[in-house]
């Protein structure tokens, strides 16, 4: 098994055929309260892409597709945490 997990915000991976679909996968990240800075919210995204694309692993997919993103902040402006939400479907393409 690979561990390269193609992603797209279409129900297709470009060019290549899905062969079986497999169920939803969610990844999150959050970030801590405080301030937000850029590197925080790249911090959310890249922890949420991991766990996203790990989840499709596990269960047998080389492929996300339908990949939707969902935000929400709590607290207050300038001191307030953002969770990061991505959703999708994994699947198996040739």
């Amino acid at each position: 098994m690979t561990n390269q997990i193609e992603i797209a915000t279409s129900d297709a991976i470009a060019n290549k055929k899905i062969v079986s679909h497999i169920g939803v996968v969610v990844g999150v990240g959050t970030v801590a309260f405080g301030p937000l800075t850029t590197n925080k919210a790249k911090g959310a995204y890249i922890k949420a892409i991991s766990e996203l694309k790990s989840s499709a692993l596990e269960k047998g997919a080389n492929a996300v597709i339908s990949l939707s993103v969902t935000t929400n902040g709590s607290g207050f402006p300038f001191f307030r945490a953002q969770t990061i939400i991505l959703t999708g479907t994994a699947v198996k393409v040739d």
